[in-house]
């Protein structure tokens, strides 16, 4: 047996799930997606079990150990997932008619024979609408290790997807349930 030429993959898949304010489910979407060069970096460096800064990449990369994966962030961009991605291209900020918005906490986290799996809720007015519509069509989605949303965007993004627009009004919640698979 040649166990040197085993290959290690790292899969995500993503579902979302659009809840009125009647509680009757308005839309679901499965999505494969993509974790980003950055993300297995990340999951490199959670490896050594420690809170320093290590360089884990061929090219360097630097990557930040002080966070487990703790939210997710939602955005309007269309653009392709590509590997090198390290943030949503265009994440929902607090600028015109939106008023409010921030990164939703991972509500439960599980790990389980190689699967983790992280549940998020963006309730009910976030993102807020007050001038143009009450509707933000959400088209991407992050996982991240920060809260932090408006001005200055940090953190290390383990994965992006993109989907058909999910038409989330201020009075919907937007659950999202992301999966990814070490195999």
């Amino acid at each position: 047996m040649n166990l040197t030429n085993e290959k290690t993959k790292i899969r995500g898949s993503v579902d979302v799930k659009l809840i009125g304010p009647d509680g009757q489910v308005k839309d679901t979407r499965y999505i494969p997606n993509l974790v980003v060069q950055n993300g297995k970096n990340y999951i490199a460096t959670r490896m050594l079990g420690t809170s320093n800064t290590a360089n884990v990449s061929a090219v360097s990369t630097t990557i930040s150990l002080t966070s487990c994966m703790t939210h997710m962030g939602i955005g309007t961009s269309t653009t392709s997932v590509a590997v090198a991605d390290t943030s949503l291209l265009t994440e929902v900020v607090i600028a015109g008619d939106i008023t409010q918005y921030f990164r939703a906490n991972v509500q439960s986290a599980t790990a389980n024979t190689g699967v983790v799996t992280y549940v998020s809720t963006f309730t009910t007015n976030n993102p807020q609408r007050t001038l143009t519509s009450n509707t933000t069509a959400v088209t991407e989605a992050g996982i991240f290790n920060s809260s932090s949303s408006s001005g200055t965007l940090t953190g290390t993004m383990l994965c992006r997807t993109t989907f058909n627009p999910v038409n989330k009004g201020n009075d919907d919640t937007l659950q999202i349930t992301w999966t990814i698979t070490v195999s």
